[in-house]
Order: structure tokens, then sequence, then C-alpha cells
């Protein structure tokens, strides 16, 4: 029996698979081993994945997912030549190992079948792990690398149990008749509830939801710099996407099972966040505990994903929050390779003495506070408060509006830091190799189309679904 293939789902991914076997191959045998080597291929790949993804239906759901998930894999592949000619981190495994992730990340956003799922589910996160400890000889890289994997195989455990209660008590792992089964009156409603739940876990952890989220500072600041930046953004966006197209898609019937559960996670989530970042002195883990806060923000719109929004407020927020997650990393990825160090006290002043690189963090920061002039951290934060309350949820939109000011008390703490007096001799900022300049420009970049879509909030939220 012959199966079409539907290229504008597979398309993209095998394009990015390419790409990474190609790098791979580049880096293998081109006699001089440099980050541009293999990455360019990479970035190839990249753009003429997106460039298939735009071929296909732009209104679906998982087309905005995806086109989050290449541009920021595009990021960070071009950031990452901040890593040049550092030995302990091999380019052309890095560059494989990130691109076959983004093919993960991919087809779990276009995934219409559970088991196509559960792989994409795997194709993410085992290169991720490897990524995390890649850094030769870093002992504490490898320690971050273990727990991830440790975490990562008992969430998997638990998601395909409850997969394969779904197939018992439905007879199909296709998302449309999954919807369908569901809704016949004499389904065991009591398994179905369980199924649902243990499904949803895996996705939980890859979102970086408590009480999954223990891995996620440990490996933010284990692994290299941008590798949490990709794990902040492009892992994140193919977690939020599977797991609200799931929702939406193959689980609408069961929402009594999954509605409570989400609400309060997303809940849980954001306050643990928020009182973690609290207590952080580095940048870095800041923003790990940060990115699990959001992850809340993330999360709680899913509650209303049934009614009219739909999935336009979490796609939208996704969208605003990725772009400040990379421009931060890649800007603490440049900080680290010039100054030593990622330390809120090192980097006291940094927007007077390398406004180059210390006022787009600061905008960065700004819009993940949702504190003006990063107008659209601000809009976007009303974007999926909206729906929550609406929906008639308005204890979850109460608990996010306090920890929307509980936010500012650590972001606007990074912030003055930033903006400060620098204490001793005044830093001069060295100049820096084509390399560093790479990940320059991609800070640079990202920072701009924040002002843009600060100054003109239509650009983004009229332009996605």
């Amino acid at each position: 029996m012959n199966i079409p293939v539907d290229w504008t789902v597979a398309g993209p991914a095998t394009i990015v698979l390419v790409g990474a076997l190609v790098a791979l191959m580049v880096d293998a045998f081109y006699s001089r081993r440099t980050w541009l080597g293999s990455g360019l291929p990479a970035s190839i790949a990249t753009v003429a994945a997106t460039a298939e993804l735009v071929r296909g239906d732009a209104s679906a759901y998982p087309f905005a997912f995806s086109l989050v998930v290449l541009i920021g894999t595009l990021f960070v592949v071009v950031a990452s030549n901040v890593m040049n000619f550092e030995n302990a981190m091999p380019p052309g495994e890095y560059h494989f190992l990130l691109m076959s992730a983004a093919a993960g990340a991919l087809l779990m956003v276009s995934a219409r079948d559970l088991v196509t799922l559960v792989v994409a589910l795997e194709l993410l996160s085992l290169p991720s792990i490897a990524l995390v400890g890649l850094r030769q000889g870093d002992q504490r890289a490898i320690r971050s690398a273990w727990t991830f994997f440790l975490a990562s195989v008992v969430s998997t455990a638990v998601t395909l149990m409850g997969v394969s209660l779904l197939y018992g008590v439905t007879g199909t792992l296709r998302y449309d008749e999954l919807a369908d089964a569901l809704t016949v009156p004499d389904v065991p409603r009591s398994v179905v509830s369980v199924a649902v739940v243990l499904t949803v876990v895996g996705l939980l952890f890859k979102l970086g939801a408590v009480p999954f989220h223990l891995w996620i500072p440990d490996a933010y600041e284990g692994g290299s710099v941008m590798v949490a930046g990709f794990l902040s953004a492009v892992s994140k966006a193919a977690a939020l996407g599977a797991l609200l197209v799931l929702l939406a898609v193959s689980l609408p019937a069961a929402s009594d099972s999954w509605q409570p559960v989400v609400a309060v996670v997303a809940a849980v989530t954001m306050t643990i966040g928020n009182i973690g970042a609290l207590r952080q002195d580095d940048a870095i883990g800041l923003l790990a505990w940060s990115s699990i806060a959001q992850a809340g923000f993330l999360l709680a719109p899913a509650v209303a994903v049934s009614g009219p929004f739909g999935l336009t407020p979490a796609v939208q927020y996704l969208a605003v929050y990725a772009l400040a997650n990379l421009v931060a990393f890649a800007a603490l990825a440049v900080l680290l390779r010039l100054r030593g160090s990622t330390r809120l006290d090192d980097l006291r002043g940094l927007a007077r003495t390398d406004p180059w690189m210390g006022v787009p963090l600061v905008f960065a920061t700004l819009t993940l506070a949702g504190f003006p002039p990063a107008v659209i951290g601000l809009v976007t934060k009303y974007v999926v408060i909206r729906p929550v309350v609406e929906d008639g949820h308005v204890w979850l939109g109460v608990v996010m509006g306090v920890n929307v000011m509980l936010g500012l008390a650590y972001y606007l703490r990074m912030i003055v830091t930033l903006c400060g007096r620098q204490d001793g001799e005044p830093y001069v900022s060295p100049s820096p190799p084509i390399s560093v300049r790479f990940a320059k420009s991609t800070v640079l970049i990202g920072t701009a189309a924040l002002i843009a879509v600060s100054a003109w909030p239509d650009l983004l939220l009229s332009h996605l679904p």
C-alpha cells in the first residue's frame, strides 16, 4: 500500500536533518576545524527549511510553532560562533546534535498521531542531553547531562504508559480519531482521565513545568550558554506547541480531566520559578529560573484552548518570549567570552561601559518583565491573561497578575545593576574577533526586532494565527 507523504509536514524536518549530516561531514573532512565550516551548512539548511515551511499552510498552528523553532535554531547557530576555537567543544558534533534536536522539535509540533509525537520527543531530548554534556573534560556539564537524562527517561516512561492506556480504551493513536473516540459514551472516564494526565507529563517535562523543573537550572548552568538559549526557546516552543495541539485537537472531550491539572501546574510553575529567580546572583541562573516562571505563563492559556481565542494567545506570547530570551542568552555568551563572567556584580554598569551588549540585554530583560518601553512584553502579558479570565478561571488570572509583579522584583534588579555605575576601574571592551561579531550581530538584529514590535505591536499580533 502506498502511503502518501505530506511534505509540508515532513519537508522542513527532512531538510534540517540533511543539514545536520552535511555539517558533520564538512567538519570531518575539512582540513581546519572552525565553527563557520560546520555552521554554514547548518544555517543554509535552516533557511531552506524555513522556505519549505512557508510554502505550506501559513494559517495552521503548527506553522507558527515551526516558524519559531526554525528562526530560533538559526539564531542559535549563528550566535554559537562565539565559541569558535574553543577546543573543549567540537563544532561538527555540536551542529549535528543541534540540528537533530531542531528536527525533533519540528516533528513534535507537526505530529498528527501519538507514535510520531513520542518518537519526535526522543529525537529532541537525546541530542539536547548530549549538547549539555558535550564540552570535553567538564565534569559539571557531565553531571548536568546525567540529571537531564534521568529526568527525561522517567518522564518518557510515564508518557508511554499514558499513550498505551489511550490506545487501549480508544483503539487509535491518531489525533483526529482520538477526538471522536473520546466522545463515545461507553468509554471508561476514569481510565481516560489517568491516561490523559500521564500522556501530558512528558510534554510538561520538556516545557520545564513544576514538578518537572529541577533539571533546568542544572542544565542551563552546566551546559554552554547558547545550549541554554536553545533549550529555553526552541525546546520550549516544541513542547508547548505539541502540548497545545494535542489538547486542542485530540483531547477537548477530556478537558474535565486535564484542565484543572494544567491550571494548577501553571500557577505553581510561575510562582516557584519567580521565587527561585529572586535568589540568583548570576545572570544565567536568573534566566534559568525565569524560564521556569515563563513556562507557567505559556501554559496558562491552555485552560482556555477550547474557547474563542484558541491557541493564538500562547503563540503570540511564545514568539516574544523566545526572541527576548535568545537575545539575552546571546548577549551573555558574548560577555562570558570577553569578560569571563556572567555574575550580576561583574556586569554592573554594562549599559554604560559596553552599550552594544548592555542595552540589548536591558531591553530583552524589560521585554520579559513586561515593562515599558518594551511595550510588546506588556501587551503579550495582557494577551495571555485575558482568555484565562474570560474562560472563568479568575483565580488563575489573579495568580498571573501577582506573578507579573513578583517577576518585576528580580528583572528590575538586573536592569538597575546593568545601568548602574561600575565600581573600580572602568572596563574597556576589547576589539572582538570576527566570530564574536557574528554573535553580536544576532543580538543587535534580535533587539531591533523587539524594538520594532514594541513600537508597532500589530507587526506581530496581526500576522500570527
